[in-house]
């Protein structure tokens, strides 16, 4: 298997999390070609989105998708929990970061520089974001993870937005991101405590910074 993304994609974090959860070793490689719309790309991912899992069988795109194949095809150390109300509730906290937080954030990332800032836009983010935010602490239990002492497909998808919620808002003036969301914040000191999520949190620090490297070089 190889899966194609980046680790500065939290949708690739995602699955990237869950993967070394059950000690699966799978590759991450660059898109083919000259990137996501290139037509090698678009041959394996029609919609030019990262990630794509290719196993031998199959492409499985969208990540919670490729999250729970994993968790079906490789069943020894599960992500989703065992009762079908847990399983729902750990969906739900993985949909919410889909539909009500990342389109937020992705939407003030446009916006960083202040020099050309679109100050009523990033108003309505912000206040997307905080709704987005209020909604999904009611769900998160941070006992110490999300759904409780089991680490589960809620926490793939809340840690990396944790990680991009932390390092870009405090550009808006949003210095203690977590304040108003001390669940998410209670998540967020935890997976600084596990070994294994918090190598790939160190990884996805090296990945930015090398990225903001570059694009200072490059002007």
């Amino acid at each position: 298997m190889k899966l194609y993304g980046a680790l500065l994609s939290p949708y690739v974090t995602r699955v990237v999390l869950a993967a070394r959860f059950k000690g699966l070793d799978i590759p991450i490689v660059p898109p083919p070609g000259t990137g996501l719309k290139s037509p090698e790309y678009l041959a394996i991912n029609p919609y030019g989105k990262m990630p794509a899992l290719v196993t031998d069988d199959a492409v499985i795109i969208e990540s919670e998708v490729i999250c729970e194949f994993l968790d079906e095809r490789f069943p020894e150390k599960k992500i989703l929990p065992g009762s079908d109300v847990a399983r729902a509730r750990a969906r739900i906290i993985s949909r919410a970061i889909d539909l009500y937080i990342l389109p937020a954030l992705l939407g003030l990332l446009g916006q960083m520089s202040p020099l050309n800032r679109n100050e009523a836009l990033v108003t309505e983010k912000r206040a997307e974001l905080r709704r987005g935010m209020d909604g999904l602490e009611t769900f998160i239990q941070a006992d110490p993870w999300c759904m409780g002492a089991d680490f589960t497909l809620a926490d793939c998808a809340v840690v990396p937005a944790c990680f991009f919620l932390q390092k870009f808002l405090p550009a808006f003036g949003v210095m203690d991101v977590f304040e108003h969301h001390p669940h998410m914040g209670a998540v967020w000191d935890h997976a600084h405590g596990d070994p294994m999520v918090a190598h790939l949190l160190s990884e996805m620090t090296e990945a930015l910074n090398d990225f903001l490297r570059r694009r200072a070089a490059n002007g």
